[in-house]
């Protein structure tokens, strides 16, 4: 039963991630863009739902490499989110070069502030919770 509950963390960030690569393929090739729209007002508008999303991803994919990664979590923290913010700097400098897209440096800025604000939330709960274990 443990190493089933050790697994969702990292199924949820595998489904989110795929969720995210297949939202941005979708809207490089204009494919629901009435849909994306709606959960881009939804989130706040484009900055917000960069954010927000980034951020979200920050906190599952620290879980997740919470199994994979025998590191202290700080470490671990600090490589993971390298690793995203690569991911996120590929992805929009993509844009850069899709005609149905459009590069934005702000985007860059708001998604790298979420991955930061959402690996420094999933240290706060890291935190936390070292603290409440009994001795």
């Amino acid at each position: 039963m443990k190493a089933e509950a050790q697994r969702w963390p990292a199924v949820l960030f595998l489904v989110y991630a795929i969720g995210l690569i297949v939202l941005s393929a979708c809207k490089s090739a204009e494919i629901g863009l009435t849909q994306i729209h709606g959960l881009e007002a939804w989130l706040g508008g484009d900055k917000s739902m960069h954010f927000t999303l980034s951020a979200i991803l920050a906190v599952l994919a620290c879980f997740a490499s919470e199994r994979v990664l025998d590191l202290a979590p700080i470490t671990r923290t600090i490589g993971v989110c390298c690793v995203l913010v690569a991911a996120l700097s590929l992805d929009e400098g993509l844009q850069y070069v899709l005609a149905s897209r459009r590069f934005e440096l702000l985007d860059l800025a708001f998604g790298s502030l979420g991955l930061l604000t959402g690996a420094l939330g999933y240290l706060s709960v890291r935190f936390v919770w070292s603290r409440s274990k009994p001795a």
